[in-house]
């Protein structure tokens, strides 16, 4: 299948989890097919511009379908296309990841929001393989600016998810880790980035990283090793049967 667009990190929202209203649209229609004012209705803080816009997007990525009858007034319906309804697992699975991380960082953050914007989304991922140093975050993500890497270090040090650990040892010198809510949300990152991968293939969309080779080997070690995972866990369960 010839390759259509580029997307970065997953076709769920662009950049990480962002695209909240893209989440919750599709969410939304797991339920069954809608109609745009149904929808409207279920997304009240959405407007009707930004409604119109992600609904388009998700259906130029082949997540949905839209219908339209010819009628007065005129009709339109909303459906999940199949690649749309394996998505199902881990929209699920998000939702209450979300409930449950919304209850540890408090009311004040929109969930959805701050996992939104890529680079918030790439520190956190890289630090679930340990501590890591500035420099070593930003050769990891080369382009990013340093700018906004102190940034978003800042805003994920805010919302708990890490801590930044400084030392005297000749030289000054600042590490960050992952707290423990940042550690206990790694399954549901690593299975992000999985799921992600896995869409686009199935979309013909291009895969476009920020990241380094050096992060983009690691990651794919990691990718083969879970998929290897599920590859033995359906052999189970099928010799099971």
């Amino acid at each position: 299948m010839a390759r259509q667009k580029k997307t970065t990190v997953c076709p769920l929202g662009g950049d990480g989890v962002g695209g909240k209203w893209k989440f919750w649209i599709l969410y939304h229609l797991l339920s069954g097919t809608r109609r745009f004012g149904a929808l409207q209705r279920l997304l009240p803080g959405v407007s009707r511009q930004m409604l119109t816009l992600q609904l388009r997007e998700l259906e130029q990525i082949g997540l949905l379908r839209r219908k339209i009858y010819v009628q007065v007034p005129p009709k339109v319906e909303y459906s999940l296309t199949e690649v749309g309804w394996s998505l199902e697992p881990i929209l699920r699975q998000t939702e209450t990841w979300g409930q449950w991380y919304s209850e540890q960082i408090g009311p004040q953050y929109d969930w959805l929001v701050s996992l939104g914007g890529r680079w918030k989304f790439w520190i956190w991922y890289q630090l679930l393989s340990g501590p890591k140093r500035f420099s070593e975050v930003q050769r990891l993500l080369p382009q990013a600016s340093r700018q906004m890497l102190t940034l978003q270090l800042r805003e994920l040090e805010q919302m708990g998810v890490l801590h930044r650990q400084t030392s005297v040892q000749g030289s000054l010198k600042v590490e960050y880790t992952l707290s423990e809510l940042g550690q206990r949300s790694g399954p549901m990152l690593r299975q992000m980035y999985t799921w992600g991968r896995w869409c686009c293939e199935q979309l013909g969309l291009e895969y476009e990283w920020p990241l380094s080779d050096e992060a983009e080997a690691r990651l794919l070690a990691l990718q083969n090793e879970t998929k290897m995972a599920f590859s033995r866990k359906g052999t189970a369960m099928g010799d099971g049967g």
